[in-house]
């Protein structure tokens, strides 16, 4: 039964997207009308990604690369490529994320890029390469690397893979605060997301249950339905481990948002669990 449960949390755990903006350049009076032209494309790439039309902002981005590319500005093409390969894995193109973020070279985004491609490679199950990709990374993300929460973060997801539950819960207890810090909210979502599934594993229901709250809270200031549905179903888990009958309300909660969401294999994983609790 216990790894009946460990694989039921394991597919509650989303990945971690990744979505922390890189800094679009001012403008300044005098620019030339293609280097504005590109800006003003970053920039609505930007907004798109923010509001989580993914879709419409790997197209911005895409073409904000051209533009730049078109005036010899690499710096700026690696960087819109990087961006539209975050808006490509978050709406589930792993494969091209992958193939984006190895186009970039600038030295100044080898860290993201690499964390880019270990999140494509754990989404498209390759684990093995992901775990190499990490270790690369390791000399790189020392206390000084901006991006050393979500190094944490993804560290710990493959300690999870690898069932080493107390390495993946002590890793994303310590990426909290540095990804708060940094006001990456929605990777402090999954980082909550993945210390209620460790807690819960280890029999720690009340840990887990205020974890799986604090990543639903932040979920539902970021309205984002499939994460909502994932943080109801965990908070279901853990009240049924813990004999609470308030685990049906949950289940419900997430069917229902499921299904106003249009999230039917979601909706489906509820409908199974309301069974499993019928029973």
């Amino acid at each position: 039964m216990l790894h009946v449960n460990r694989i039921r949390l394991a597919s509650l755990l989303l990945p971690v997207l990744l979505l922390a903006a890189c800094g679009t350049p001012p403008q300044t009076p005098g620019e030339p009308r293609l280097r504005v032209q590109a800006q003003e494309t970053e920039a609505s790439a930007q907004r798109s990604l923010r509001q989580g039309d993914y879709p419409a902002a790997a197209r911005k981005f895409a073409e904000a690369a051209r533009l730049s590319q078109s005036m010899d500005d690499a710096q700026a093409a690696a960087r819109n490529r990087l961006q539209q390969a975050r808006a490509e894995l978050a709406q589930g193109q792993a494969e091209a994320a992958l193939e984006l973020a190895a186009q970039v070279r600038d030295a100044r985004l080898v860290v993201p890029a690499l964390l880019l491609r270990v999140q494509a490679n754990l989404a498209l199950g390759r684990v093995d390469a992901a775990r190499s990709l990490l270790n690369r990374l390791a000399p790189l993300c020392g206390a000084g690397c901006p991006e050393r929460g979500s190094y944490w973060l993804l560290r710990a997801r493959l300690a999870w893979i690898d069932g080493n539950v107390k390495a993946a819960q002590n890793d994303a207890e310590a990426a909290i605060p540095v990804l708060r810090e940094q006001q990456e909210e929605r990777e402090v979502a999954n980082a909550w997301r993945l210390v209620a599934a460790a807690r819960l594993q280890g029999g720690n229901t009340a840990g887990a249950l205020d974890a799986a709250q604090a990543a639903l809270e932040i979920d539902k200031q970021k309205a984002e339905p499939e994460k909502i549905v994932r943080d109801w179903l965990l908070i279901g888990d853990i009240l049924r481990r813990a004999g609470k009958p308030e685990a049906k309300a949950a289940y419900l909660r997430a069917r229902s948002v499921a299904q106003a969401a249009g999230l039917q294999e979601l909706a489906t994983i509820a409908t199974e669990a309301l069974a499993g609790e019928a029973r």
